[in-house]
């Protein structure tokens, strides 16, 4: 895309001529449905500051403005749909003046001609209510289906990990942090027939993490990047670790027969507190579980975004996918004086004999 503006027809008589423009806009940029519209527009919003929950405009006021017969425009939506049909900012601008001048100067309204077919499915608007409430409600019972999941096969199979979050997280991302809430305190609840009382306890080691997850994902904004991404999760573990250890020194005299307690062994045997060893075995387990957690999680999120909208996906991911090419190839973005290392030189032999492959170097200036 240049600086140079494409053929914006100049300022329109009206709305309708806009609207048409618009479409063909549309048309000329692969038939764009209308809800990867309003997903554009709110990472374009988010991208800019503007917070996730009023980022996504509603996806019939983005259609409307494809619509003749209109008798009102907001030209900062105009613009902001042009721009992410492929507009540059100097176009952008001009569709936005194109709706002040239709709005200082109105014209007779023309026959409205017949619109065309949306090439996406559009909501009644009595259809975003039930549905989406219904979708919410889905998710969060699978979210509880794969907490009780990995709470079970770490339960059988005595895994040194815990993988009763992985639907908690989701939910508090996806969903926000009560959500997560209610997942957990779920999971903890069915707990109770897998293994024993102990598991009503930790439900506030759930709640915690969820509470962690979904806050630090909204308000704190730690899922806008990859590195962000990872301090979440590490928050999470160190949140966690700290409500379980001291449920489990208060409670439970250090241990419920977790697999992950030989460690805490292993530091109490040093002459470590038993406070510190339950610390110390928290600490290390849990890290590397809620950061196994999250690549889950991140896995997750993609297939859910195709039915419920995730805020911030669309940014994460495309932060992960930069850092896995550049861990793919290193030597990219290391700048354009990089250059590989000089060979190493064998020497063969040793004392005073020759030595063979060996060059006097002349060393770089610096």
């Amino acid at each position: 895309m240049t600086d140079q503006p494409r053929a914006v027809e100049a300022p329109a008589g009206s709305y309708d001529e806009i609207a048409q423009d618009l479409q063909r806009l549309r048309f000329a940029a692969g038939d764009v449905a209308y809800a990867e519209i309003v997903r554009r527009i709110a990472a374009h919003r988010e991208r800019n500051g503007v917070d996730a929950g009023s980022a996504r405009p509603a996806r019939t006021t983005v259609y409307d403005a494809f619509r003749t017969g209109r008798t009102r425009v907001n030209p900062h939506l105009v613009g902001e749909i042009s721009r992410v049909l492929g507009a540059s900012e100097i176009e952008a601008a001009q569709w936005e003046e194109r709706c002040l001048l239709a709005r200082r100067n109105p014209l007779p309204a023309p026959a409205v001609m017949p619109e065309p077919a949306p090439s996406d499915p559009l909501p009644e608007v009595a259809e975003t209510a039930a549905p989406a409430n219904g979708r919410k409600l889905m998710l969060i019972l699978a979210c509880i289906v794969l907490n009780v999941l990995g709470f079970t096969l770490v339960a059988r199979l005595g895994l040194p990990l815990y993988f009763d979050m992985v639907g908690t997280a989701i939910a508090a991302i996806a969903l926000g942090p009560w959500a997560g809430v209610a997942v957990g305190l779920s999971t903890n609840a069915i707990g109770l027939g897998i293994t024993d009382s102990s598991s009503i306890a930790f439900a506030l080691v759930n709640v915690v993490g969820a509470l962690v997850w979904g806050y630090g994902a909204r308000s704190l904004r730690l899922c806008q990047t990859f590195p962000r991404y990872l301090l979440l999760n590490v928050l999470v573990a160190l949140s966690c670790s700290v409500v379980a250890t001291t449920l489990l020194v208060l409670l439970f005299n250090g241990g419920t027969g977790h697999a992950s307690e030989n460690t805490t062994r292993n530091l109490a045997a040093m002459g470590n507190p038993l406070s510190v060893a339950v610390l110390g075995s928290n600490v290390v387990h849990s890290l590397a579980d809620k950061l196994l957690t999250g690549f889950i999680v991140l896995g997750a999120l993609g297939a859910v975004r195709r039915w419920i909208e995730v805020p911030f996906y669309d940014t994460l991911s495309a932060d992960v996918m930069l850092h896995l090419k550049a861990v793919g190839n290193p030597v990219r973005g290391a700048g354009n004086g990089s250059r590989p290392g000089p060979a190493n030189l064998s020497v063969q032999g040793s004392g005073s004999g020759p030595r063979r492959g060996f060059s006097k170097q002349v060393p770089d200036s610096p």
